[in-house]
């Protein structure tokens, strides 16, 4: 058995996927599992255990490029009709997601109409399954694979990252790292893509300042130029214990996580990766719900705002203009989050 499952992004979105795909490889232990992805998010999708080939297809990159985009379809047909799948999974639910699934040459499995994000993607699927709604994502892509496949789901969520993590622990910082990280630290990731979700850059300043208090350094990474920018701005407001990493890979950047005290993130894909790979850890859910889009880890906890307008799962606030800080985010404040950190680690000490 050959199966290539197509889900491109994001990086929350390919997650969210990871128990899914150990689902199928108990199910087909001696199956051929290939995963179809955006390049950024090939990394990622690499690690997963079950996963024996990566192929990637640069829609994103070719958006400003369209007319070349034939040609990448004609390449990624000859590729994949090489590979001779026997199934493909779309487990994206997209029209464009669908399509792609199809160049492969053979039948393709998705969601039913009522199921996937666009109904439109399931008149190009041969077989389909309705998913009830309201369920957690993992879920949902569990789910799934169970009405797909026939498979077991009745075991607990398998993000397959054991044996990464275990490599990745085994490893030893080293360089520039290794001195940054040489005194007891916690990770601060201030960065995602919805406006609705950034904390105020306040309340990280004076989370740093409370940490600080206690001995822990604050590193900051940062992965694109808005959030260089701010990582040097709490740097600077932080003093000698907050620290700007320099540019990580996304393999680095867990090598720094794996060996924290603690994280505090937004609700982003990389917070999702600490909070699949054990880190401890808090999030903050501002317009989202962790009941619904959440990797619930063994270590990481979630705080919402329990306000009456969140979750709405808006990018930008529908109440404010963009320039106000969300209410949501105001009423998580740095104090509560400093009490919970103190609390997270005096239970992991």
């Amino acid at each position: 058995m050959k199966i290539l499952i197509v889900r491109l992004s994001s990086l929350g979105d390919i997650l969210h996927m990871f128990p899914a795909i150990s689902d199928l490889r108990r199910h087909y232990q001696d199956a051929e599992i290939h995963w179809l992805v955006e390049p950024t998010f090939a990394e990622v999708a690499s690690w997963h255990s079950a996963v024996d080939k990566v192929i990637t297809v640069p829609l994103r990159a070719h958006k400003k490029i369209w007319w070349r985009i034939p040609v990448l379809l004609s390449n990624l047909r000859q590729q994949l009709q090489a590979e001779n799948y026997d199934i493909v999974l779309d487990a994206q639910g997209l029209l464009k997601s669908a399509l792609l699934a199809r160049l492969a040459g053979v039948a393709v499995f998705g969601f039913a109409a009522g199921s996937a994000r666009e109904p439109l993607a399931s008149r190009l699927y041969q077989k389909t399954a309705k998913v009830p709604g309201g369920l957690h994502v993992i879920e949902k892509n569990r789910q799934l694979v169970a009405a797909i496949f026939a498979a077991d789901i009745t075991k607990a969520a398998d993000y397959g990252l054991d044996i990464f993590r275990q490599k990745r622990m085994q490893s030893k910082l080293s360089g520039l790292l290794k001195e940054i990280t040489a005194q007891p630290y916690i990770v601060l990731l201030h960065g995602t893509t919805w406006n609705s979700k950034y904390w105020p850059e306040a309340s990280w300043m004076e989370l740093i300042r409370l940490l600080s208090q206690q001995g822990y350094h604050s590193l900051l990474p940062w992965g694109n130029e808005v959030e260089h920018q701010r990582a040097q701005r709490l740097q600077t407001a932080g003093g000698e214990r907050a620290q700007m990493l320099p540019k990580l890979s996304l393999t680095e950047l867990m090598d720094v996580l794996l060996h924290a005290r603690a994280f505090v993130s937004v609700e982003s894909g990389i917070g999702h990766l600490a909070a699949a790979l054990d880190v401890s850890g808090i999030m903050l859910h501002g317009p989202t719900d962790p009941a619904y889009s959440g990797i619930l880890g063994k270590a990481c906890q979630h705080l919402t705002s329990g306000i009456v307008c969140s979750p709405c799962f808006k990018r930008d606030c529908p109440i404010l203009n963009n320039a106000d800080i969300p209410p949501c985010q105001r009423a998580i404040t740095a104090q509560l989050v400093y009490q919970q950190c103190l609390t997270l680690l005096r239970e992991n000490i």
